[in-house]
């Protein structure tokens, strides 16, 4: 998946002037893109899976009135969409304000909720100590994502779990 932008056509690597810097070579496998953790304020967040681990990518802080009445949170996304379809996963992770990586060792298993009726896809990440846990804004389908976690899970060793409903537990999915 690291070689298509995120409507699915192949990646535009637009780089001319940017050909010098250096680069971490990360492939990313699984790209999850425009998720949102906490209550307040709400933090944007870009999931990779990657040749070397899980990268979590924090960035853009939210609140209700003036961030989501504005669609400011949809405004950030794109820009970090765009940011990802031009340089690729290193500048992403350097415009992060938090960015939590995690080995494969250590991710027990991903757990992804389909929102049921009314709510939003959840994707939430277990590790050994800690939880984090996403609402997905984009509708890449919760089926294509699955697999394609799936595929990364059995070449990493974590199990994944899709399950119905919106996923709403505050004593296991508290982020850390």
């Amino acid at each position: 998946m690291g070689v298509r932008a995120r409507d699915g056509r192949p990646r535009r690597h637009r780089r001319g002037a940017f050909e010098d810097l250096p680069s971490t070579d990360i492939e990313v496998f699984v790209h999850v893109h425009f998720g949102m953790a906490g209550s307040f304020p709400l933090r944007l967040a870009e999931v990779f899976f990657t040749s070397d681990g899980l990268h979590l990518v924090e960035y853009g802080y939210i609140t209700p009135l003036f961030g989501l009445g504005s669609k400011k949170h949809r405004r950030e996304a794109e820009a970090m969409g765009a940011v990802y379809d031009y340089h690729d996963i290193d500048e992403v992770l350097l415009r992060g304000d938090s960015v939590t990586w995690l080995d494969y060792g250590t991710v027990e298993r991903v757990v992804l909720h389909d929102g049921g009726w009314f709510g939003r896809p959840k994707l939430t990440v277990y590790t050994d100590e800690h939880s984090y846990a996403y609402r997905l804004h984009d509708d890449q389908g919760i089926a294509k994502l699955a697999a394609d976690i799936e595929a990364c899970a059995d070449r990493h060793g974590f199990a994944v779990e899709v399950v119905s409903g919106v996923g709403f537990s505050p004593r296991s999915n508290r982020i850390s």
